[in-house]
């Protein structure tokens, strides 16, 4: 499959090998150099291929986002995976009890009632579960407010076959921060709540091992980040503009993009392109507009349907019907789960396709 064959069957996603390569190395170094370590979300990939090469850099295991994500991993022979989402229910629990038989599970939650039902599967198998308790330290998501999870943690802990081991936050609102210095502050404050947790937690004999925080905008920071064990970020395999605006990469370091045909133009203030929100997605960027396009300043992607992308043109463009596009997304998470396969690049030349197994496993 050459290039041009490629670029005549658009919309594609395309990565770029090199970079990808680069962002996976330089977070395992810098993970390494740190003393923590690197437990990348999978869920931006959803690839096994790519997890796989995640663990060959140094990672210590991944995290997956669905239990479904994890049954795919595994089945690629990984064995040590967060499922970073609470359990419940009589077929999920049916379906981690078997997956937890033969690898090295954790589950992340913030409620008692959700280790209830994993207490049971870990009395039927004779095995305790490892545990990270999700607190809340400024997203406002999942957990309870630091203080306010003592207790919870507590009569968790009291489950004959529950363990915890771990205090686990995500960082997502540092991507609102206004300048690097108070993203910098937000994640130190992270650390330090979680702390603070696992400090209150020794009163009470519950010793803490992990520390656990996430989040691709604050990473570059982690050998500022006191107390932490582990980081979790996801898409600093990829970058996108989140990552771009939250002063965590450039568009030298985004290594996935879209190629997009240019099918309608028109007037001269107005093309469209056969990238549209099943494509893209609707994830908004505080730049505005659904995507970069790379080299094209005055084109913004203003508006989305289904399979089509509105272009409005600032000004002049020499671009014409048939001509293609590359657009760094605003969001790469979503892109990748919107396609069965990812198109590899090296030295500007196709060299393999990755399948994106994990797809639409949101159960």
């Amino acid at each position: 499959m050459s290039k041009q064959d490629l670029m005549g069957d658009t919309p594609i996603v395309k990565v770029n090998l090199e970079k990808m390569e680069d962002n996976i190395r330089w977070l395992a170094q810098l993970a390494k150099e740190a003393n923590v370590k690197l437990r990348p979300h999978t869920k931006t990939h959803k690839s096994p291929f790519i997890a796989h090469e995640q663990l060959k850099a140094g990672a210590s295991g991944i995290t997956t986002a669905t239990l479904g994500e994890a049954e795919v991993m595994a089945n690629s022979g990984i064995k040590d995976i967060l499922i970073a989402f609470p359990i419940i229910g009589a077929k999920k629990l049916e379906r981690f009890q078997k997956l937890f038989e033969n690898n090295n599970l954790i589950v992340g939650l913030d409620d008692y009632k959700i280790a209830i039902g994993l207490n049971e599967v870990g009395s039927r198998l004779n095995k305790k579960v490892p545990i990270y308790f999700d607190i809340d330290t400024g997203l406002g998501r999942m957990g309870r407010m630091p203080e306010e999870s003592i207790e919870h943690i507590y009569k968790t802990s009291e489950l004959p076959f529950i363990d915890v081991i771990g205090l686990m936050s995500h960082t997502g609102h540092a991507y609102k921060a206004q300048n690097e210095e108070e993203m910098r502050k937000i994640a130190i404050e992270e650390a330090t709540k979680l702390n603070d947790v696992k400090n209150r937690l020794k009163e009470k004999d519950i010793i803490i091992k992990e520390i656990s925080v996430g989040a691709s905008a604050t990473a570059r920071f982690i050998k500022d980040i006191p107390f932490i064990t582990e980081v979790r970020a996801g898409m600093y395999v990829f970058n996108d503009r989140m990552v771009m605006g939250a002063g965590g990469a450039n568009i030298n370091d985004c290594a996935l993009t879209i190629w997009a045909t240019i099918v309608s133009k028109p007037n001269n203030n107005r093309m469209l392109i056969d990238a549209g929100s099943k494509t893209l997605t609707y994830d908004s960027f505080k730049g505005g507009g659904y995507g970069y396009i790379k080299g094209h300043e005055n084109l913004t992607i203003n508006n989305l349907s289904e399979e089509h992308g509105f272009v409005e043109v600032t000004g002049h463009t020499n671009l014409e019907i048939g001509d293609v596009v590359e657009i760094i997304p605003n969001h790469v998470c979503p892109v990748v789960n919107l396609t069965d396969n990812l198109f590899g690049f090296r030295n500007n030349e196709f060299e393999r396709i990755i399948s994106v197994e994990a797809r639409g496993k949101n159960r």
